[in-house]
Parts: structure tokens; C-alpha cells; sequence
């Protein structure tokens, strides 16, 4: 693991957002005793009116009036990890407002990272937008890191501004980590130094829950079982009519959902034995996860989802349950890999059939199967692979007398 560096992670979403791969990456290294800065996204887009609530929050902290907040219970920020909640005009592809902000965000992280190391840092960017890429750049960083975990370009029409962007960040860096297959092809056409790094888990947070057993939180134990459970963000992705055909074949069964809704859930939502219980935090995630008897992934298949691995994969599987998914390119290619862990169906009857079966499936066996392949992908292992990568690309770029090899442990 890394340890003694300084870090400037320049993020795609804030800190107080749905715990990803971004806070989990930056806390751990943090953890191991190097300085990080988590300078939160300067957005994709314009802001609409349901970005206010966003924007107000970023006004009071930068007046000193609140400091940034976890508001889905994250568990502790690290000490050596600091959050820096940029103020700047809201308009991404304006050379206008790229050239006020520039200067503001570099002055604010000069002041944030002050009392650090002479060290130049490494500037590790998630958000391919062209003030990002510019202030990578502009400071002037002992390692540039491009780490791309989602076809952000593909996300929606507003995002389709970025792609150009997009690939100077793929050809300028220094590493590109990538989370798909797909995501690897494009960017190795850009850059030579492209590795597959896909989404981890946080492996002992899961089995200790898994192993200690104990009760499920109230408002999941209160529904009748069996459990058809899907964790994560309620968004555009999320394949409503498949939910609803399969809640409406089997009104027997309660469909659970965990997580924000992040677009109009209403049609799924007023169904009878659908039950949208919110946004849990990291430390209750594993207590849901315990309640599920099938966990599901019925996401649309589309051009931004064949780019996608989703994190919560590897968080069912540490819970040793059984998994149904749409036959998404990544999933197919994870059974490939790992041997055919997850039922794949893409439709409402093969979805009902995948899940009856995974409800009937006697082989204990398959439990403690699941449970090694999340073993396997735990974020420690990505950790110690992105390390590995990141002292390499160091040697590399300084020459062969460096000796930053032996600043990790």
C-alpha cells in the first residue's frame, strides 16, 4: 500500500453522496498515512433547480458557516483526509467561467495542502470535464492518475459534451485505471499504461455481519418473505417495467429497494409488495443485505451500461447471497472469470424463473463459493494492485535511478 504521499483526488461526486469506490479508495489511503485532498465534483452540467439544496451547502461551508457533513452516516473520515467543497460558476464547458475558476480552485487547494510535504502531488482525477483536466494539469502533479469508473459520456444528453475531454484525459495521463472491459478497449486505443481495476468490497465490513448474524434492521423484518432485494441509486438505469412484471407475477414475493431515488420511481413504487426503504448508510448496508434471500441487478441494457461494473456485485456476494442480474457485458464477463456465480436473465419470465431457483437452491456449498469470489475482488487486493501500478508509473516517469519504489510498503 501507498503511505507518505500527497494526494489531490479531484471527484466525480461529493463526499457526502452514496459511499462508492471514490470515498473507499481516498479513506483507505488515507488510513495507510498518506495526505488526501477530496476536492468534490464541479458537476457535468449546468444546475437545475434540485441541485439548490447542493448548492447552499457549498455557500455555508465556504463562509465557515458548516463544515461538509455525512449525511448518509459515513463512518469516520479519516484524519489525514480532508474535503475541499468548491464555490465556482456552475457552467462546466464555458471558457469564461473555466477561466475564473481555475485559478480560485488551485489557490483553494494551495491553501488546503499548505502544511503538507514540499512533495508534488498525485493529482488522481475521476471527472473528465475540461476544468478538471485543466487543473490536473496546472498543478503541476508527481503523477497523474485518470481513473474512470462509468462511460460518463453516455450518462445523459448534457454529458455528451465531455467525450472529447474524456479521451485528453485517457491519452494525458500518466496511469489510466479503468472498472470495465469496455472501458479498457477505448482507453488502450489512447494510452499504453491502461489497467482493469474494477469496482472491490469492503470485504471484512460484510463477513463480520455475515458471520455474527443477529437481526435484520425493523422495517426490512416486518415485510413478508421471501425477500427480492436491489441496493443502490433508484436511477435511470434501474429497469422499472422488469421490477414491476416480476412484483406483479409474484405479489407473494417483497421487492426491496435500498437506496436514493434519484429519478420518478412512482409507477414501481405504489405496487403493493414494492417497498423503497431509502438511503442506508455504509455501516447498515450489510444489516439490509442480511435480510435479502435474492439479491437482484435488473439494469437496462444500454450503451452506458455496457460500460458498467456494478459495485454492489461484489457486496451480495460477500453476503454469500444468491445473485439474478440482466446479462450485463461485465457480469457475463465476471462468470466467465469466476465461474457461473450469478443467474443472468433478460426478461420478466427468466427473471422470475432465475430468482425461484436461487429461493430453492439448497447447495450450502454455494454460499461459501460466493463468499471466496468477494473475497477475491476486496478492495485491499485493488488497493495493493493500484499501489503496485502507481510506484511503477512514478519509477517510470523519473527514470531508472528514482528510488520511489521504496516509499512503499
Amino acid at each position: 500500500m501507498l503511505r507518505d504521499r500527497n494526494i489531490v483526488c479531484l471527484s466525480s461526486i461529493d463526499w457526502d453522496f452514496l459511499w462508492q469506490g471514490h470515498q473507499q479508495i481516498m479513506s483507505s489511503l488515507a488510513d495507510a498515512g498518506n495526505r488526501v485532498l477530496f476536492v468534490e465534483s464541479t458537476g457535468v452540467r449546468s444546475p437545475t433547480p434540485r441541485d439548490l439544496p447542493r448548492l447552499w451547502r457549498r455557500l455555508k461551508t465556504a463562509r465557515g458557516r458548516s463544515a461538509p457533513r455525512a449525511t448518509h452516516a459515513h463512518p469516520r473520515r479519516p484524519d489525514q483526509l480532508r474535503v475541499y467543497s468548491p464555490v465556482v460558476l456552475p457552467f462546466p464547458y464555458s471558457r469564461t467561467a473555466r477561466a475564473v475558476n481555475l485559478p480560485i480552485m488551485r489557490r483553494a487547494i494551495r491553501r488546503g495542502t499548505g502544511d503538507w510535504t514540499a512533495t508534488a502531488p498525485i493529482v488522481w482525477n475521476f471527472l473528465p470535464t475540461p476544468l478538471s483536466r485543466s487543473l490536473a494539469r496546472s498543478l503541476n502533479p508527481a503523477l497523474s492518475v485518470f481513473h474512470c469508473v462509468d462511460h460518463l459520456s453516455a450518462s445523459s444528453p448534457a454529458a455528451a459534451r465531455i467525450r472529447d475531454t474524456e479521451s485528453r484525459c485517457f491519452s494525458e495521463a500518466d496511469l489510466v485505471f479503468v472498472t470495465s472491459q469496455s472501458l479498457h478497449d477505448r482507453a488502450a486505443a489512447l494510452n499504453a499504461h491502461v489497467h482493469l481495476v474494477p469496482s472491490g468490497v469492503d470485504f471484512p465490513r460484510f463477513d463480520r455481519v455475515r458471520v455474527a448474524g443477529g437481526p435484520v434492521p425493523a422495517d426490512l423484518a416486518r415485510l413478508p418473505r421471501p425477500v427480492v432485494g436491489y441496493l443502490g441509486g433508484l436511477h435511470q438505469w434501474v429497469d422499472q417495467p422488469l421490477l414491476a412484471a416480476l412484483a406483479a407475477r409474484r405479489p407473494d414475493w417483497s421487492v426491496v429497494l435500498v437506496g436514493p431515488q434519484q429519478t420518478d420511481m412512482s409507477a414501481l413504487t405504489r405496487m403493493p409488495n414494492v417497498h423503497a426503504l431509502g438511503t442506508r448508510g455504509p455501516e447498515d448496508v450489510p444489516r439490509y443485505l442480511r435480510g435479502f434471500d435474492v439479491a437482484t441487478i435488473p439494469y437496462r441494457l444500454t450503451d452506458y451500461t455496457d460500460h458498467v461494473y456494478p459495485a454492489k456485485l461484489n457486496e451480495y456476494l460477500a453476503m454469500g447471497l444468491g445473485v439474478v442480474a440482466t446479462p450485463l457485458a461485465e457480469i457475463t464477463r465476471f462468470n466467465q472469470t469466476h465461474g457461473p456465480v450469478v443467474r443472468l436473465a433478460a426478461d420478466a419470465a427468466a427473471f422470475e424463473a432465475a430468482v425461484a431457483s436461487e429461493l430453492s437452491e439448497a447447495d450450502q456449498g454455494a454460499v461459501g463459493r460466493r463468499v471466496a469470489v468477494a473475497k477475491e475482488n476486496s478492495w485491499a487486493a485493488r488497493l495493493e494492485l493500484m499501489s503496485s501500478l502507481i510506484v511503477e508509473a512514478q519509477a517510470r516517469r523519473t527514470g531508472p535511478d528514482s528510488c520511489v519504489a521504496s516509499q512503499a510498503n
